[in-house]
């Protein structure tokens, strides 16, 4: 522009050097159980590798999608490696298989005096075979997907994702909010396990009062 001042617009703002986003609207990411990969954004795929840092953990308990009064994770995270766009806050939701082996690989990293959320976390698309039920009442092979994690310790070049994960929870710990994805759930997180198993069988009590729809023989086939 001949030395001239370039003309700027602040409408959204960008994220600050050394940082990570943490958007005013979640990005939900989904793993998508079917192809095996992760989805964002209508569906838009974008592939299958991923290693992440957490940000944040929660249990809720309700509906998403098909999958209705169930068990959930919310993860939130920020991709390191892998296919998903990084130095972005995203949150995805998990349950079943997925979540079990999560819970139990963080169960067994703080049995040996290890805060999980320093490390690595990596979860893989493992193919299943399961059975469905069709329109017709006769059940069918079906192929799906869980997901396996595997976690690992950070080397010394990997730590300052760990500051700016840090900073970003110091700042915007308040953005770490999914109102549509939670629209149908309760969160669990610092109940007494008996209100989460009242809290629990009052919802599937409920559900049982509807009309008696026929359920996948495996309900993985259904995963967010």
């Amino acid at each position: 522009m001949n030395g001239k001042q370039r003309p700027s617009l602040n409408v959204f703002g960008a994220k600050k050097e050394n940082s990570i986003l943490v958007p005013n609207m979640p990005l939900a990411v989904r793993n998508n159980c079917q192809s095996g990969k992760w989805t964002m954004g209508g569906d838009k795929e974008y592939g299958s590798k991923l290693s992440m840092t957490i940000l944040k953990f929660s249990k809720f308990f309700g509906s998403l999608g098909q999958t209705q009064n169930t068990i959930w994770g919310q993860i939130w995270f920020v991709a390191e490696a892998g296919d998903l766009p990084k130095n972005v806050a995203m949150v995805t939701y998990i349950k079943g298989q997925s979540l079990q082996e999560f819970n139990t690989l963080v169960a067994l990293i703080q049995a040996r005096g290890i805060e999980p959320a320093e490390g690595i976390f990596v979860p893989t698309f493992a193919k299943r075979t399961g059975q469905k039920t069709g329109k017709d009442g006769v059940p069918r092979a079906v192929n799906y997907y869980v997901l396996e994690w595997d976690w690992t310790e950070r080397e010394e070049n990997q730590w300052e994702i760990v500051e700016q994960a840090a900073a970003a929870l110091l700042d915007h710990a308040d953005l770490l909010v999914d109102v549509d994805g939670t629209r149908q759930m309760i969160c669990l997180d610092n109940l007494p396990q008996h209100e989460v198993a009242m809290i629990i069988n009052s919802l599937q009590g409920r559900e049982k009062t509807k009309a008696n729809l026929p359920r996948l023989a495996d309900p993985e086939e259904e995963e967010f």
